[in-house]
């Protein structure tokens, strides 16, 4: 991989890293419980719930997916990233552009 194409991948992860950071800061009132004492009736106290849920899970993901990135940039310092856990060859560019955060390659992934 290049110079400028490993420089790519990093600014790339970096500005990922960035939304996923501004996207659990947003402070999302569907996150919040719904309070026992709050009237809004079975159906709509139900929604609320799998709404919370759901947000829940969406942010489970996203940090999930910033610790990938971040180990990424982990292997850019240390001069890992790009190669194969598993074979030790180089994986593709089209794939780590693609997949910042892939440690495999596509044969090995298989």
């Amino acid at each position: 991989m290049t110079p400028d194409q490993l420089a790519h991948i990093r600014s790339k992860i970096e500005a990922r890293i960035e939304e996923i950071d501004n996207a659990l800061a947003e402070d999302d009132p569907e996150s919040k419980p719904v309070a026992p004492d709050v009237a809004i009736g079975r159906l709509s106290r139900l929604d609320s719930m799998q709404a919370q849920q759901m947000n829940l899970a969406q942010q489970r993901r996203q940090r999930e997916e910033k610790e990938k990135l971040e180990s990424a940039l982990e292997r850019i310092e240390d001069g890992s990233y790009g190669i194969c856990a598993y074979c030790l060859s180089p994986i593709a560019y089209e794939r780590l552009e693609a997949m910042p955060d892939a440690v495999v390659c596509i044969s090995c992934a298989r």
